[in-house]
C-alpha cells in the first residue's frame, strides 16, 4: 500500500450522531471505523459519511501513518488497519480505526440546521 502520511498531526475534524456519549466505542463504529469531516456544514447539510440528524461532536484526532483513495477503493478497511494504518484521508474527510486516537472537544445540537452549543469535554 501506498502511504500517503507518516508523521503525527493532529486533524480538526467533525462527527455527527444521533446522541451524545462519552467516548468512541468500537462496538459502535461502522465497518470497523469512525468517519469524520473537516468541514462542518458537509455534516450539517448531509454531504458526509459523519452525517448526522441531531448532534455534532468537535474532535482532535491524531493520525500517524494514513492512507487515501487509492487504497480505499481497493482494500477492505480491515486490511487497511491490519496493515498498519491508523487512518485514511478523503479529500476533507477521515476514517479513524482506533477510538483513542479520538479526542473529545465540544458537543453542538443542531437546531434548525444551527449548531447551539451545549457542553464541552475536557481532556
Amino acid at each position: 500500500m501506498k502511504i500517503y502520511r507518516i508523521s503525527q498531526s493532529i486533524i480538526q475534524a467533525y462527527h455527527g450522531t444521533v446522541a451524545p456519549f462519552d467516548k468512541f466505542d468500537k462496538n459502535f463504529s461502522t465497518q470497523g471505523g469512525f468517519w469524520f469531516s473537516e468541514d462542518i456544514n458537509k455534516i450539517k447539510n448531509q454531504e458526509s459519511g459523519a452525517v448526522s440528524s441531531k448532534y455534532i461532536v468537535s474532535v482532535n484526532l491524531l493520525v500517524d501513518k494514513t492512507v487515501g483513495w487509492e487504497e480505499y477503493d481497493r482494500y477492505f478497511l480491515q486490511q487497511i488497519e491490519d496493515d498498519g494504518f491508523d487512518s485514511i484521508n478523503l479529500d476533507d474527510n477521515w476514517i479513524i480505526f482506533d477510538p483513542n486516537r479520538i479526542k473529545i472537544k465540544e458537543w453542538y445540537r443542531i437546531k434548525r440546521w444551527t449548531p447551539q452549543v451545549f457542553g464541552s469535554c475536557r481532556n
